[in-house]
């Protein structure tokens, strides 16, 4: 997994519109980057959730939040609608970003294991570097933690 003092992967990926974004272009401000297994689950929705409710202050701090899973760009599009998420959630279909931060990682889930992403955040300043990384990410009030870590 990538640490504090790495610096951002330069990749494109798609964003919940299906269009292209390169990881570049989310820089210039302070980047909150979180990595989450499935769109529309109980802990998944919760961490959104909470992403969400505190947006207002997260722009207040200038900062971007920017949600990634394997999900498809019309999964995302409906997880939005859904729960009125007003951050862009990059649809990694093909693993590039979530391989290149090193968040996939064997799961165990009632004696079945699979490979999946681990939740994990990433704070990145606006020049692109990694800050602060929460690996193994607990939802409660893991967006209240982040916040907390802006300047």
């Amino acid at each position: 997994m990538l640490a504090q003092g790495d610096k951002l992967p330069h990749l494109t990926v798609a964003d919940d519109a299906g269009k292209p974004v390169k990881t570049v272009d989310l820089l210039g401000a302070p980047l909150v980057l979180y990595f989450y297994p499935k769109d529309d689950t109980p802990g998944c929705t919760n961490e959104a959730s909470q992403f969400r409710d505190l947006f207002p202050k997260f722009e207040k701090k200038g900062a971007r939040i920017v949600g990634v899973s394997r999900d498809s760009a019309t999964s995302h599009q409906k997880f939005k609608e859904k729960f009125a998420i007003p951050f862009t959630l990059l649809a990694d279909t093909d693993s590039k970003l979530c391989d290149a931060f090193g968040v996939i990682v064997e799961k165990n889930m009632y004696g079945k294991k699979s490979m999946g992403v681990q939740r994990a955040t990433f704070l990145i300043d606006g020049k692109g570097v990694i800050v602060k990384v929460w690996p193994k990410v607990k939802v409660d009030d893991h967006a209240d933690e982040v916040l907390a870590s802006l300047p």
